[in-house]
């Protein structure tokens, strides 16, 4: 199945199979709005942060990617490998910091960004892969990604540069799974402008480090609710057909007096601009 193409229906009726959801950074915003709505499809959420609060909590820090292969071992404690599963796998954590030009950063705030970002995204994904690779069932694994990875936002590079990789990353992973017996359905989606701490962060950023804060101040009103995005999220990734190796921008809805615009449209990718 070359990525692009849609593959044959996913089968959304699993009875006996159960549904597990693996999602990191859930403790705020878009990732706690995620938690809520996976939970009210059925889904049982095994969160993966530096925090780990709950019972279905387990510590992960992603930018030490060494700890990947161990936390998703505890996740997946008691699952039955070989019996089939229904399984989203959603990479939503991420930092903007630090925000500023590259040169100006000490290398240690360099490789704490992109290990968080990129390399202990990419380890944590590798290591559910190892796990369940083999195991029947509808996987679908999403990255949550940012129009920072197609637009130059000077004062972000290091934010878009990891974007752009986990893109990229999704694509190549799309293409190595056709030739997989139990292949899982990569996608890339980006939800748009959030009303996040992420944004307040933007907003509050000195203009010496992001040229163009004053943009984000200024877009604020127009900001989507996380839950919002977080429900037009899972409906994609519960619909019968994805795009593998898509990166998929999920359309607000529009407001009443206009022609309605769907969530999002299949195959469609982001804009190079």
């Amino acid at each position: 199945m070359p990525p692009g193409t849609l593959p044959p229906d996913l089968p959304l009726d699993l009875p006996d199979a159960p549904r597990l959801a693996l999602l990191s950074g859930a403790s705020r915003g878009l990732g706690a709005a995620l938690k809520a709505a996976l939970g009210r499809e059925g889904f049982r959420v095994v969160e993966f942060s530096r925090r780990a609060c709950g019972p279905d909590a387990v510590a992960l820090d992603l930018a030490r990617p060494e700890q990947a292969a161990g936390a998703v071992r505890t996740a997946l404690q008691g699952l039955d490998h070989s019996a089939p599963i229904d399984l989203i796998v959603l990479n939503n954590a991420a930092t903007l910091q630090p925000i500023g030009p590259a040169w100006r950063q000490p290398p240690h705030a360099v490789q704490d960004s992109l290990a968080t970002n990129l390399a202990g995204a990419i380890a944590w994904i590798a290591a559910i892969q190892a796990q369940l690779q083999d195991t029947p069932g509808r996987k679908v694994l999403a990255q949550i990604s940012s129009a920072a990875a197609h637009r130059p936002h000077p004062g972000l590079s290091l934010y878009a540069a990891a974007k752009a990789g986990m893109e990229q990353f999704m694509r190549v992973l799309a293409a190595e799974q056709q030739d997989e017996r139990h292949p899982f359905v990569p996608v890339c989606l980006d939800p748009g402008a959030l009303d996040t701490g992420m944004q307040a962060q933007l907003r509050g950023a000195a203009p010496g480090d992001l040229r163009h804060a004053a943009d984000f101040v200024a877009r604020r009103p127009q900001l989507r609710d996380p839950a919002d995005a977080a429900a037009a999220i899972v409906a994609t990734l519960r619909a019968p057909h994805l795009a593998a190796g898509a990166c998929l921008r999920l359309e607000a809805p529009a407001p009443a007096a206009a022609a309605p615009a769907p969530f999002f449209t299949p195959g469609r990718s982001l804009p190079h601009a």
